[in-house]
């Protein structure tokens, strides 16, 4: 094996074309971010009794048109999104990055007052988020390793659950099946697909002060790595190419159980070693 080839590989090429893989998925298998909620500051008046019946000239009201629908403000999609699954994650943004928030809020308002549909809305918004992620995701290399390793965490326990119960999921989290689902992602899953993206922000907040660029695997760090894979079954160059998604046979699951694998190899890894594979895994590269 030669390991000056593998050293110069290990970061930012390594796992590059298998690793942060949702991260890089259409918003269409992610929930609407927002759903519409009434708020204290724009009550919908509750619709009046019926009129007793009676000739149409004694009851104008069933003839009265129906009152326009209130323009949507900064503060309203503010209060859409404060009650939705993603309220911890605006409040991050509207802390730490006030000007892209400020510029997402905006877009939002000119989006619902231009009748965009529910849906439509809450896929544009979450890609907005994404774009504000991908764009600082490398600072998250910084971060804390109680912070990466909560969300390696959430990876191991999200792919299982896609192996399992989520099989016929598996491919489109991947990035590997583009036909549309027949139906909704089990709730399990999208709940840690919020929190994995909740902790890449987290990671971005706590690394950015502290950023540097990622050293390269050692020599001894890589064979580490080698030896931690074989114990599963798996190669260095298997994991580099992606081939060893299909070691178990492309049946709904297997890949991402093979991902989970993955992920426990490089789980028992020293720290030092252990950061470097998830840096590459999670944060480098996904800005392009």
């Amino acid at each position: 094996m030669d390991y000056r080839i593998l050293i110069a590989a290990a970061v930012g090429l390594v796992l590059v074309a298998v690793g942060g893989f949702y991260f890089a998925l259409k918003p269409g298998l992610h929930e609407p971010v927002v759903h519409p909620v009434q708020t204290a500051a724009n009550p919908t008046p509750a619709a009046p009794s019926p009129p007793a019946p009676g000739p149409p000239a004694q009851n104008p009201a069933a003839q009265a048109p129906s009152a326009p629908a209130a323009k949507a403000t900064a503060a309203s999609i503010e209060a859409e999104i404060a009650q939705s699954n993603h309220a911890e994650l605006q409040a991050l943004l509207k802390k730490n990055f006030s000007k892209e928030y400020d510029e997402l809020i905006a877009v939002a308002v000119r989006r619902r007052n231009e009748g965009v549909k529910d849906e439509a809305f809450g896929q544009e918004l979450f890609t907005h988020f994404q774009e504000i992620m991908r764009s600082k995701l490398k600072f998250a290399v910084g971060a804390s390793t109680p912070m990466i390793d909560s969300l390696a965490a959430n990876e191991v326990n999200l792919f299982h659950a896609l192996g399992t119960d989520g099989g016929t999921f598996c491919l489109k989290v991947l990035g590997k099946d583009d036909t549309p689902a027949e139906t909704p992602l089990p709730e399990n899953i999208r709940r840690m697909m919020r929190l994995g993206t909740l902790y890449r922000f987290r990671a971005i907040v706590e690394g950015m002060p502290s950023y540097k660029p990622v050293d390269p695997l050692t020599a001894d760090e890589m064979a580490a790595f080698d030896a931690s894979l074989a114990r599963d079954g798996l190669k260095f160059d298997e994991v580099r190419s992606g081939a060893f998604l299909s070691k178990q046979g492309n049946e709904p699951g297997k890949p991402c159980l093979m991902v989970e694998k993955l992920y426990l190899a490089i789980a028992r890894l020293g720290e030092g070693t252990r950061r470097k594979l998830y840096a590459g895994m999670f944060f480098l590269g996904r800005d392009q």
